[in-house]
């Protein structure tokens, strides 16, 4: 019962210590971050699980020269927990302290080469399992456990001499050790398993805070420039939301800012900037009471579009409430962030402005053909009709002056759009007299924001392809609210549009003609996909409607 109550002992002080080891954060650092890969912290970490070897050999029991002890947990652990250079280096140093604590022991060369087996068991198991993406269950554990203790039984039976005083040796031991190192084994492995556990949640947090300052930003963000004053204001917020020490939130232009700061930020954590999110302990200028200079936690990450940095955010925390790591994991979410939507923003301005370029083509393309007929008709009237041909002048006059003010405003009411219709539906009319019809129904008092010449072109369609292959043709115009949205429809007594081109439209295959395919993408593009256009057409004609929500996408 005493060797029983030992291995227990021995047991719940490992987790004990385990427990408090992994609440140092240095501890936690080494076995989290992705440092834990650099030479030196594999040697920490293999001192560390070393350390439980030993500690694990001086209080065990002694059993016919034999010291049943936990000591498999820590060369074991190692490996499994931390990969090959770690697990090997603690069974290497468990086993060189159990040779020297009991030198002339019958059990002390069985015991070592079990110990730096062990360790070798957990590097090459932690290789398989980390190579194809498992996790060590409680099973694993146990099993793994199991097997490295049967080993280091077999090793006692074949190197303890004489063999009966093996065999005593093992039928006193091995039971106790395999049951209660692999339950042991579970119990360690959480403690350290929990590390990430914590770090995740941790990770959650701070892209919970990353996200809401970003939510925040966004207004600043968004912008074709960034001035000084949106860093500013970004800086603030970012402040507000983190409460870190300070911020530095700086153009390309103003990165030696952080040099005539109050920090003692250096070359090197600069240029770091450049290739990777970079964090490291600096200290404040101002020496404090006693003459020392204050530590802080700094993090700092450029911020990019494409390959071409055009701002550095640099975050400062008090040492003493931040971890490294989690601050690191703050800063590289927020500056991707803003490099993401920065970039997003201005392939979204970028096309915009294409668009209103194409947009300005296609208009100098309509106007001198459309002027050239207009002043034809009017020229007809200037002799009979000189007052109708003044009317006309002052419609075509209005219809310019409408195309004029397009050419700088995107968005305009619609009832500037409807009286820029009207003033091409009189035009039109003087040209066509009796054979063509208007007939309107536009409620009164509609005003809403519309993108500019929407209506002009499907009007001049129902015309041109529409009523005037009539003999005698008809174009109506309906408006009005139905609900929030506006609703407007244009109909014509037209043959209808062929099938394979209704077709094409709905299917957007048509391509290169200015007409109701650029009306209602440009629709689309504003409102939403459910914003475009619907075309209604027959052998009797074609109805065309639109439906203009309230506010557009961007506007929420």
């Amino acid at each position: 019962m005493e060797l029983y109550y030992n291995m227990i002992v021995n047991i719940g002080l490992l987790v004990l210590i385990a427990n408090i080891l992994v609440r140092i954060p240095v501890v936690t650092q080494i076995i989290c971050e992705e440092n834990k890969h650099i030479f030196m912290a594999k040697i920490v970490l293999g001192g560390i699980f070393g350390g439980f070897c030993i500690f694990s050999t001086c209080t065990g029991a002694q059993v016919q020269g034999a010291i049943p002890n936990t000591r498999v947990l820590g060369a074991l652990a190692g490996g499994l927990l931390c990969g090959p250079t770690v697990g090997i280096l603690a069974g290497l140093i468990g086993a060189i302290h159990r040779i020297f604590f009991d030198i002339h022991g019958v059990t002390t060369f069985a015991c070592a080469l079990s110990t730096l087996m062990e360790g070798v068991i957990g590097a090459f198991i932690y290789q398989f399992f980390h190579k194809r993406n498992i996790d060590f269950e409680w099973y694993f554990l146990v099993a793994i456990t199991a097997v490295a203790e049967c080993l280091h039984m077999a090793n006692l039976l074949v190197f303890v001499r004489p063999f009966s005083l093996a065999v005593s040796i093992v039928q006193i031991i091995a039971l106790p050790m395999i049951i209660f190192n692999s339950i042991g084994m579970v119990l360690f492995f959480s403690v350290f398993d929990d590390i990430y556990t914590r770090q995740n949640l941790i990770a959650a947090d701070k892209m919970r805070l990353a996200l809401s300052i970003a939510d925040a930003c966004v207004v600043n963000i968004r912008k074709s420039r960034i001035t000084d004053g949106d860093y500013r204001e970004m800086e603030k917020t970012i402040s507000g939301f983190s409460r870190c020490r300070d911020v530095f939130f700086l153009p390309l232009s103003r990165k030696d800012e952080l040099f005539s700061s109050d920090y003692e930020f250096t070359e090197s954590f600069v240029n770091s900037m450049e290739r990777r999110c970079t964090t490291e302990l600096i200290y404040k200028k101002e020496k404090g009471v006693l003459g020392f200079k204050q530590s802080l936690v700094a993090s700092g990450s450029k911020v990019t579009m494409g390959n071409e940095t055009w701002g550095y955010l640099v975050l400062v925390f008090d040492r003493r409430y931040s971890s490294p790591e989690a601050v690191e994991c703050l800063v590289s979410a927020l500056a991707k962030f803003f490099s993401t939507n920065y970039e997003a923003y201005q392939v979204e301005y970028q096309k915009k402005m294409r668009e209103r370029a194409e947009f300005r083509v296609l208009q100098s393309q309509i106007n001198p053909h459309f002027l050239f007929n207009s002043l034809n008709t009017i020229s007809c009237f200037c002799r009979e009709k000189p007052d109708y041909a003044r009317e006309l002048l002052l419609a075509l006059s209005v219809y310019f002056r409408h195309n004029l003010n397009s050419s700088d405003d995107y968005m305009i009411d619609i009832a500037a759009e409807f009286e820029q219709v009207d003033a091409y539906l009189m035009l039109e009319k003087a040209r066509f007299e009796d054979k063509l019809q208007i007939v309107k129904d536009i409620e009164a008092d509609i005003h809403r924001q519309v993108p500019t010449l929407i209506l002009q072109p499907i009007v001049e369609n129902a015309i041109k392809h529409g009523a005037m292959r009539r003999e005698v043709g008809e174009v109506k115009i309906k408006a009005g609210m139905e609900g929030e949205d506006l609703l407007i429809k244009i109909s014509d007594n037209g043959y209808g549009i062929p099938d394979q081109v209704l077709r094409a439209f709905n299917d957007k295959t048509t391509k290169g003609r200015y007409g109701l395919l650029n009306v209602d993408g440009r629709l689309r593009s504003i409102y939403g996909e459910k914003y475009g256009l619907v075309i209604d057409s027959s052998g009797e004609g074609t109805t065309v409607t639109m439906r203009i929500p309230p506010k557009a996408l961007l506007e929420g």
